[in-house]
């Protein structure tokens, strides 16, 4: 559970990284223009963003494809992360504190 606890935090930080680089853009251009996910993917490894669609549609379902992931791709990276990330964190436990041996109550 405090590894999901940690993924979850990372991607509200990586949210927080997205929206500062949306907000710079803005500022220069004076428009604003989210970076979408497919692009994060894309920019770290594009091979494995290309192997995503032929697996999906041929291992699982067409439909995951077309209504699921290819509109989250082209979603703004900052909100994806920011929503999963905040979901997470909302819904893993918190880890329970362990009283240490001879602790006075």
């Amino acid at each position: 559970m405090i590894a999901l606890r940690i993924v979850a935090w990372l991607l509200i930080a990586l949210a927080a990284l997205a929206a500062g680089r949306d907000a710079l853009v803005w500022l220069e251009s004076g428009g604003y223009d989210p970076i979408p996910l497919g692009q994060v993917w894309a920019n770290v490894h594009i091979d494995s963003l290309q192997l995503v669609e032929p697996a999906l549609v041929r291992h699982v379902h067409p439909f995951l494809w077309e209504w699921i992931a290819f509109p989250l791709l082209q979603s703004s990276a900052a909100l994806v992360a920011a929503v999963t990330g905040g979901l997470l964190a909302i819904l893993v436990p918190k880890p329970k504190r362990r009283r240490r041996s001879g602790e006075w109550r």
